[in-house]
């Protein structure tokens, strides 16, 4: 089983990107890729709220690469869409609440050992109509993600005059058919909103993924690398990665 496991990981992200090559582990300990930034340098301002290092997440813990810092981290090109976005919705009086950015490695492995335990604790707010092994079957946590590559965010709108989230019809990380960016049960201003934050990003070059609203990527396109250094709000300037 661990066998299979271990070839999965390395498969998947090739069948989940326009990798031209396997996806690399890069480890940098202490340092920030080149190709890498922090998101506030990029986007003075916006709002971040990393999720998972804090206990209001599916797993109901910080999770096991976010213990060390609070600032979100992003490939340049696509902290440079997220300026885009910030600068289109700031017209409107809105703007952008980050929930999450760069993942390091550790944490996908830190998710599947939590699947494979009999923790159900936070099973009636985050999956309240499937098991844990259903997260995995539905796709909505995967062995490889975009976050990973450092190219992907999770994110919602906010009003920046009273700094509230713009009703979106679901919480982050709902891991519900609800989360479904067209849903059918949304009201119109759900619907509405979800249109506005997902065709506002389409503009800046980031994809939605169907099943989570909140979840938008910049394709990556050549070969890709996988990150695994925790989070740390005082990374060295570092050198590209490898190729």
């Amino acid at each position: 089983m661990k066998k299979l496991l271990m070839t999965a990981l390395l498969l998947l992200p090739l069948l989940l990107c326009h990798c031209t090559q396997p996806a690399q582990l890069m480890v940098y300990p202490g340092v920030m890729p080149a190709e890498l930034c922090y998101l506030d340098e990029v986007v003075p301002g916006i709002k971040v709220d990393l999720k998972y290092c804090g206990n209001d997440n599916f797993v109901g813990r910080p999770i096991d690469g976010y213990t060390t810092g609070k600032r979100a981290i992003l490939r340049k090109d696509a902290a440079a869409a997220l300026a885009k976005v910030q600068k289109e919705l700031r017209a409107k009086g809105l703007g952008l609440l980050v929930w999450d950015a760069y993942r390091p490695y550790r944490a996908l492995l830190d998710f599947y050992a939590w699947s494979e335990t009999e923790d159900d604790s936070t099973r009636s707010t985050f999956y309240p109509n499937i098991t844990k092994r259903g997260i995995y079957e539905n796709k909505y946590i995967g062995l490889s993600s975009e976050h990973c590559w450092g190219v992907a965010v999770d994110a919602t709108l906010i009003n920046l005059r009273t700094g509230q989230e713009l009703d979106m019809g679901g919480r982050h990380d709902l891991l519900d058919e609800r989360s479904a960016t067209e849903y059918a049960g949304l009201t119109p201003r759900q619907q509405a909103n979800r249109r506005l934050l997902r065709d506002t990003m389409a503009a800046a070059g980031m994809r939605n993924y169907s099943k989570e609203w909140w979840h938008f990527y910049v394709t990556p396109l050549g070969i890709c690398h996988r990150y695994d250094f925790p989070l740390s709000d005082t990374l060295a300037p570092g050198t590209p990665a490898r190729r």
